[in-house]
């Protein structure tokens, strides 16, 4: 038992260190990181590695919960409410039409029984768009678009969850009842909503009554993780209570409840959670993909691929354009494009199939090929190529002169470091005064043609201006910060003291987070 203890701490060591060399390599490859993290397990499966083997209570259980957590703590409310039609359509309405699209066509075409098809449309069609909202991110896409897309994911997880369930009671219990199943179904989306709710209410008045930053990091990974055991104790859908939670703790109790200091703690606690838990999940889907079983099963896999882009397509163009008929502010056909094809499946999939490892329903062998060939299809091409679509469309709404400021910039600053570089040589005696001369004098020319842009462009771009500005006052901030944390550590101030200024220290920068994320660049 010791052995398997540490052989399994061991695996887990080094498949965190995988993850952290894959990190560092695609800050120079220009690949997404998920994507990245599959094709490396992928890779080192192929040598041999199996790493831990992924279960429905890991990722169900572990991974989850922190996930969807992190997640609703970061959905503005308001964006939230504006855009709930939106998500609600996409995430209940298009999740049942592509569950019944990919149920008739999997039938039709591979020919297994309606029903199981129709758990397999359950499984597969819950969206997981992590790396899609990542390149997001670093685009600058719009706030709404990134909310509807990140939204439906949370929510139809949960729903296909729940869908999932209800249709496996109804093939092993071989009985159907319409009424029953649609109480039911709502019975675990509104209770689980509730539980959440209370939860986090519950939490977030503990909240208000301390002011401890570790504490409070703390409490909330007690509810995230409760909320789920509670939900799925009593048989209600312990995703939708972790998002309620999480959305009430994000909204009500980051302005209400928390100290900048606090929310500074629980923002990158649990950013650091979501970085560990993506790392493992993605780079574990990749050991665990079968490539010699798809690759002798492609036509099943292919069909299955194609019946997914289908029932996705028509799940999101038919309901979104019934949409737009009311909506007053309407969704950018440009925008239905990339919601269509951003909804990639990832980890929910594969959880769903593993929990049926111990069943004794048909075609498992089956579902198993479509699941991980559907999820391998969706997270590397779909993944690779959603850039090149929003590229394409336009959506880019970083501009053009923020990125030739950030070109001049980093010219500058390597031009200078070349200058000291030449500098170092020159005391060393490693180049000849001749040759010192003249790269100098050319380097110095090209630096003060730069230096002359860069003043322009700080002229005539005010949002520049402020963005350096801004820039420059946080890292100034983060510098008095790491000075007051060494004046403590050696004794020359109090903690009194020092807990006093680091928290006045972050007020200050998260008052500017608080800018940036009310006026992105």
């Amino acid at each position: 038992m010791e052995t398997e203890i540490i052989g399994s701490e061991i695996q887990f060591l080094e498949l965190l260190l995988i993850a952290s060399l894959v990190a560092v390599a695609v800050k120079y490859v220009r690949l997404p990181y998920t994507i990245a993290l599959v094709l490396s397990g992928l890779g080192i499966s192929f040598l041999g590695f199996e790493g831990i083997g992924l279960s429905e209570e890991i990722i169900l259980f572990i991974f989850l919960p922190p996930l969807i957590f992190e997640g609703a703590i970061h959905i503005d409310l308001d964006t939230l409410k504006e855009n709930l039609l939106s998500i609600i359509t996409l995430a209940f309405i298009g999740l049942l039409i592509s569950i019944f699209i990919v149920g008739y066509l999997i039938n039709t075409f591979i020919h297994i029984p309606l029903i199981i098809a129709l758990l397999f449309g359950a499984m597969v069609m819950p969206t997981d768009p992590v790396s899609v909202l990542a390149m997001f991110k670093k685009l600058g896409i719009s706030k709404r678009l990134t909310t509807i897309i990140e939204g439906e994911s949370i929510f139809n997880d949960g729903a296909g969850v729940v869908i999932f369930v209800t249709i496996l009671s109804i093939i092993e219990t071989n009985t159907f009842n319409i009424s029953v199943t649609v109480i039911e179904f709502l019975k675990m989306v509104i209770m689980g909503l509730l539980i959440g709710f209370i939860t986090g209410y519950a939490t977030y008045r503990v909240l208000r009554q301390i002011d401890d930053h570790l504490v409070e990091v703390l409490l909330t990974g007690i509810l995230a993780y409760g909320t789920f055991i509670i939900c799925e104790q009593i048989h209600v859908s312990g995703v939708i209570g972790v998002l309620a939670a999480g959305l009430v703790i994000g909204n009500k109790g980051k302005i209400f409840a928390m100290s900048p200091k606090t929310r500074i703690a629980i923002q990158e606690s649990w950013e650091l959670a979501a970085f560990i838990i993506n790392s493992l999940i993605f780079l574990m889907i990749g050991t665990q993909i079968p490539m010699d079983e798809i690759s002798g099963h492609l036509s099943v896999v292919g069909i299955s691929i194609l019946v997914v882009i289908i029932a996705r397509a028509v799940s999101v163009y038919l309901p979104m354009f019934m949409l737009n008929l009311k909506l007053r502010n309407k969704i950018p056909i440009s925008w239905i494009h990339v919601i269509n094809w951003s909804g990639l499946h990832g980890s929910i999939p594969i959880a769903l199939m593993l929990s049926l490892s111990e069943s004794s329903i048909e075609y498992l062998e089956e579902l198993y090929l479509m699941v991980f060939g559907v999820v391998l299809f969706s997270l590397v091409f779909q993944g690779l190529s959603i850039e090149i679509l929003v590229r394409k469309l336009g959506l880019v709404e970083r501009k053009t002169e923020i990125e030739r400021y950030e070109g001049l910039l980093a010219e500058k600053i390597a031009m200078t470091e070349a200058l000291n570089e030449l500098e170092m040589m020159r005391e060393k005696r490693e180049t000849p005064s001749v040759i010192y001369r003249e790269i100098k004098e050319d380097t110095e020319t090209e630096l003060k043609k730069v230096k002359q842009e860069i003043d322009r462009m700080l002229e005539e771009h005010k949002e520049i201006k402020e963005m350096q500005f801004e820039y420059a006052k946080k890292r100034i901030l983060l510098a008095k910060k790491a000075t007051i944390h060494n004046l403590l550590v050696k004794g020359v101030i109090n903690n009194e003291i020092a807990d006093r200024i680091i928290s006045e220290i972050d007020y200050e920068i998260d008052k500017l987070e608080e800018q940036n994320e009310k006026n992105p660049t």
